[in-house]
């Protein structure tokens, strides 16, 4: 599980995101290669406007990465 806050725009409310399976591994991985700024990952929306994505931590965990992602030839697996 994925467990992410998006910070929002003008155009945009902030908003919790929880992903799970195939799409929590997919965006993990996607949010890796997003710039980092101080208070997360930053991206662009659809309007120009910055938004930040910050990860929260897994339950009984004190770090807040995503968890490792490995890849054996078309399957993705969490380590």
């Amino acid at each position: 599980m994925l467990k992410l806050s998006d910070s929002g725009c003008a155009e945009h409310h902030p908003r919790p995101i929880t992903l799970t399976g195939q799409a929590a591994v997919l965006v993990s991985r996607l949010i890796l290669n997003l710039p980092p700024t101080a208070a997360g990952h930053s991206y662009i929306c659809e309007h120009g406007h910055t938004h930040c994505l910050t990860l929260q931590p897994r339950e009984g965990n004190i770090i807040s990465t995503p968890p490792r992602i490995g890849f054996t030839g078309n399957t993705a697996f969490n380590h």
